[in-house]
């Protein structure tokens, strides 16, 4: 069908009136239901508009009535925003209808369907409402233009042959379902069913997170250089998806040997393959390029799902880009495999490429059309935007990883072949762009790193700029690869700050007046931290605060000597927060304080901190800023528009999304102004702001957008949809029982608590500047080999492979139980090249020959992962300690000790432990709390050695991590032994702080093997997780790491199945 015909099955709505494609007004602006469905009906009538639309299958596709621009407020009564959801109005303006006989129903996305009569005279319309058009490509002005847009329209459908939707993603899930059912009947590929994949199979979707090279690499690479030059591969996934297989219809999970075998066989199935990636360090890479996989690191082995693609990359040689890997090298030990498999998008991606050739002349379309190919293969792995049962089969996640696979390894190959040919290497790489600064060619002339070749997925130069020295010294001095890219984004006048990074908020989080309360880390979202390795984000932060952004809290008098008498109590310490809701601000103790005022802007809110004495005591004389949280509600009403914040990145995300608004605008007006925003960023609300008042001298007040926190697995605090009375009383008993409130984020929290947490043996200045000082101690080489969490499984014996069940018991706060005990290092170490006599007192890396283990009936204290050494590993004190105390006598060739050691975090983890025994009741709120409490320690840990996000600045200390790690696998180790020496029980497999015993007793609770004072919810304790058959978890006991805990049934589940006692045993 041509652009021609599509004018009857099309009618454009504008403010205007009513107009055919062509761009002919056929009525006045259409403001009622009543109007609009006497259109369609004298359309449909004997004007022979508004036809179904011809499809391939036998169901044709309703004809459509495209309501823009403002004529979606004039029809659906929409607030005039271009960010407003129309469809949320749209169904009510429509719904008189009904009664003059139509039928309404809702569609698969934001449109509406109305239908009258039957046989040769129905007429089926769906009504789509699109206050600022996709097609339109953010230009307002085309949003009311019927002309325009009907001209886009027509072009895109006689290019594509069907008509667009309101994303991208969605125009290019409709291309796909109709390439689809042409197949039908013709034995073709038809994808019908997502690609779901087991929870614990996470394959890498990103094609390169942002890299830069060092300050010395960069000042060697730029020294000829004249200009820098941004290269970016041209439609990059649009050129992989027509290019590659992808397996679809019913996948085969595979293990050990048949993974193994597998993944070598000549022609490779599509899947996903869980490998070791080994240490970078140990292969001949170059270091002027990012690691070939992102979650390869350079020091230590990491275990990874990689795709097919992967595989091939990997193993290909360095000079093409691979890593010169063999596939035995990788370690397969498990797969994922589609036996089915074929071009699935090449017709899709055919029909895309042909539709750029027709717009080559019409940057517009060009552009559409790119845009729609593009967010169509990023949105396969996001299940969000699938969630309708008709295009649930559009999410893929295994097809987006190799696509992204793919691409990367497309530009490695391009990177090692400029080198070759131009002896030059990217400065900068992010995603599928490249930034060099080449030297000119041997005549002066600027050197073309582009590809000669006219094929989709080549690189071209995209940007390029002068080099200066103030571009150059940018680049020396930053201080994260985020601050590369922005110094270069400014060079070249492009947008390429690090998204690929985790991220997060840039609110600042500000010292404190006290020196025991000085804020270390300036995150309103946390890096993956603590026992497991999750995902999760963290910003780049400030290095420093200025004063404006602390706010004007100034003394009345000049500082003088510190008095010991006659302290000034705070002015501050009712209750750490308040929720403001639609119906008031909810108070603690359940007090609904209703307004005398409605709120305009941000400025009365942080007021009614003030009336409210809202603020947290730490101490006689300081108090930290009370908190008022914004409901989701409040948020909306104030004019947030939380459909289009991004998650990836809240806060950043908010701070554009508040901008401007008259929540905002009012406040700054009235001299209220924002902490924690950095030159050049919109002066909006982050997911937390400290708000203060210019020239007053009251703390600031931390206003919370609700809209911008996490899920209940990261803010426990919302489990069970609280009201936001059951808020505000959370975060009063987290506070509390913490004896410190919640702020920003878990690792924020958790480094200000190290901080709040000082012995009075230490002076303020002292824990600061002394004990919590950044470490510049690197972590020793292959630490991580033996320094890492238990993954080890064994074959049962003849008497246990006769037993009927596997219970598995987890060790309550397993790193943190074990700090009380443990001397942990402070300062510089002490280096010993021969080596220094073993005390178990003194905190220190040894390299030490591991001897042979003596009993495979338990885990080895020496060697968590059951790796094959051939050369001396670094090992911490506990674990050595608990090595020598089982009869081992490994021998130390060289050691670092640290003489300066104490136990530091000792009443960081006395306000844990008892905020976790505090809150152990069967208070909804309580247990809410208490988890909250969970995510502040797991993040501690890890954040202290979280080099990426914490590198520099205080608390940073990478040797404690490593010594409450190797303190919590030797208390594990411990009780394994103490237990099978004296029951004879062992454990068949040992998973981090998980240990996995066989019994004939089906109740976890009886069949724990070792005695009481071991059993239950305190920190070191041990309490059942999962159950379930022994027999079906034989597979998964091979003698190398475990796999098998998600089979195994949740506790309660498993209670309910056999008529025990059900416990909600989660710590």
């Amino acid at each position: 069908m041509s652009s021609a015909d599509l004018g009857r099955h099309v009618l454009i709505l504008t403010v205007a009136g009513s107009f055919t494609v062509a761009g002919r007004r056929l009525t006045d602006p259409v403001d009622s239901a009543d109007k609009l469905g006497k259109l369609v009906a004298w359309a449909a009538g004997k004007h022979g508009g508004l036809q179904p639309i011809p499809g391939i299958s036998e169901e044709p596709r309703p004809a459509r009535v495209w309501v823009v621009g403002a004529a979606v407020a004039l029809l659906a009564g929409a607030p005039d925003d271009t960010e407003a959801d129309p469809g949320a109005h749209l169904g009510s303006a429509l719904a008189p209808l009904v009664d003059d006989g139509w039928e309404l129903r809702k569609g698969s996305g934001p449109e509406f369907i109305l239908a009258r009569g039957s046989g040769t005279g129905r007429v089926l319309v769906e009504v789509l409402a699109e206050q600022q058009p996709w097609l339109a490509a953010g230009e307002t002005a085309v949003a009311d233009d019927a002309g325009e847009l009907g001209r886009r329209l027509g072009c895109w459908y006689s290019a594509l042959g069907v008509l667009p939707e309101t994303t991208g993603a969605l125009s290019g899930a409709v291309l796909a379902d109709r390439v689809m059912a042409s197949r039908a009947g013709k034995r073709g590929a038809v994808v019908s069913a997502p690609g779901l994949l087991p929870s614990w199979a996470t394959p890498e979707v990103r094609v390169q997170p942002a890299w830069a090279m060092t300050a010395d690499q960069v000042e060697h690479e730029v020294r000829h250089s004249d200009e820098i030059v941004r290269i970016s591969q041209m439609a990059p996934a649009l050129a992989s998806a027509g290019m590659l297989t992808f397996g679809y219809g019913k996948s085969e999970a595979l293990d050990g040997d048949a993974a193994a075998a597998a993944a070598a066989a000549p022609k490779r199935a599509f899947g996903l393959w869980l490998a070791d990636l080994p240490a970078a360090d140990e292969l001949t890479l170059p270091d002027t390029l990012p690691l070939p996989h992102p979650l390869m690191a350079p020091d230590h082995r990491v275990q990874a799902w990689l795709t097919t693609e992967d595989l091939d990359g990997l193993t290909n040689a360095v000079r093409d880009g691979g890593a010169g890997l063999t596939v035995e090298q990788l370690g397969i030990t498990e797969a994922i495999v589609w036996q089915q498999k074929a071009r699935v998008l090449e017709a899709w991606a055919t029909r895309l490429r042909e539709a750029r050739e027709t717009f080559a002349d019409d940057p517009t379309m060009l552009a559409l059309v790119d845009t729609a190919a593009a967010d169509y293969l990023n949105a396969l792995a996001n299940p969000d935007i699938w969630t309708d049962a008709s295009l649930r089969h559009h999410y893929q996640p295994a097809w987006a990883a190799a696509i992204a696979t793919h691409n990367r390894m497309r530009g490695r190959r391009a990177a090692m072949r400029i080198s070759r040919e131009y002896h030059a290497w990217p400065v900068y790489i992010e995603g599928t762009s490249m930034i060099y600064g080449p030297a000119p060619a041997e005549d002066g002339s600027p050197v073309d790193l582009s590809d000669t070749h006219t094929r989709l997925g080549r690189l071209t130069v995209t940007a390029r700029a002068e080099l200066t020295g103030e571009t150059i010294l940018a680049m020396l001095l930053a201080e994260s690869t985020s601050q590369v890219g922005e110094a270069l984004a400014d060079a070249l006048g492009i947008d390429i700050i690090a998204s690929d990074q985790p991220t997060g908020p840039n609110e600042q989080h500000t010292p404190a007046t006290e020196p025991e309360t000085t804020a270390a880390d300036n995150h309103e979202a946390e890096p993956a931290a603590g026992e497991e390795n999750t995902t999760a984000a963290a910003p780049d932060a400030p290095t420093h605060t200025s004063p404006e952004d602390q706010g004007p809290e100034q003394p009345d008098k000049p500082a003088g000597p510190r008095r010991t008498k006659a302290k000034p109590k705070a002015t501050l310490g009712g209750k750490p927060a308040a929720v403001l809701d639609t119906d008031g601000l909810w108070l603690a103790d359940g007090t609904r304080v209703e307004l005398d005022e409605p709120i305009t802007h941000v400025g009365q809110v942080a007021e009614l901190a003030y009336t409210h004495n809202l603020g947290f005591p730490l101490s006689e004389t300081f108090t930290e800023p009370g908190q008022i949280w914004l409901s989701v509600e409040v948020c909306e009403a104030v004019g947030v528009d939380v459909d289009s914040i991004d998650h990836m990145h809240p806060s950043k995300s908010l701070r554009a999304l508040t901008a401007g608004i008259p929540f905002v605008e009012k406040a700054l007006n009235d001299g209220w102004r924002f902490g924690g925003i950095a030159d050049g960023e919109p002066e909006g609300l982050g997911t937390w702001t400290r708000v203060y008042r210019e020239g007053d001298k009251r703390k600031g007040v931390w206003v919370v957008l609700t809209a911008g926190l996490g899920d209940d697995v990261a803010m426990p605090i919302f489990a069970g949809d609280p009201t936001a009375a059951q808020v505000a009383r959370r975060l009063d008993l987290l506070a509390g029982a913490m004896r410190f409130p919640w702020k920003i984020s878990s690792s924020a929290t958790a480094i200000d608590l190290m901080l709040q947490a000082r012995p009075k043996t230490w002076s303020p200045q002292d824990w600061k500047n002394v004990v919590m000082a950044p470490s510049t101690t690197e972590p020793p080489f292959n630490i991580g080999d033996v320094e890492a969490d238990f993954n080890w499984s064994r074959e049962p014996t003849d008497e246990e492979r006769a037993m009927t069940f596997l219970h598995a018991y987890d060790r309550g706060g397993s790193y943190v139980a074990g700090i009380a005990g443990t001397e942990l290092p402070i300062g510089a170490p002490t280096h010993h090249p021969q080596g220094a006599p073993f005390d178990p007192r003194v905190p220190a890396y040894h390299l030490t020959l591991i001897p042979k283990q003596g009993d495979w009936l338990q885990p080895y204290v020496l060697n968590p992962h059951g790796y094959k050494f051939t050369e001396p590993k670094w090992v911490c004190s506990p674990r050595l300690e608990q090595a020598i105390a089982m009869g081992y006598e490994p021998e130390i060739l060289e050691s670092y000790t640290w003489p300066q050691h104490g136990r530091v975090l000792l009443q960081w983890y006395e306000r844990l432990r008892d905020a976790s025994t505090i809150l152990d009741t069967d208070d909804p709120d309580c247990q809410a709390a208490r988890n909250q409490s969970k995510v502040v320690r797991n993040s501690g840990i890890g954040i202290i050695g979280s080099e990426p996000f914490l590198k520099g600045k205080t608390c940073y200390n990478p040797e404690r991590r490593l010594h409450v790690m190797a303190k919590a696998n030797s208390n594990i180790t411990y009780r394994i032994n103490e237990i099978g020496t004296k029951t004879g029980h062992w454990p068949l497999a040992v998973l981090k702080d998980t240990v996995f015993y066989p019994s004939n007793e089906a109740d976890p609770d009886k069949a724990w093997p070792g005695g009481p004072k071991t059993y239950g919810r305190g920190f070191g304790q041990y309490k059942p997780e999962r159950s379930g058959l022994l027999a079906d978890q034989l597979k998964y006991l091979n003698g190398r790491g475990y796999q098998g805990k998600q089979e195994l049934d949740p506790i309660d589940d498993w209670r309910r199945a056999h008529g025990l006692t059900a416990n909600n045993e989660e710590a």
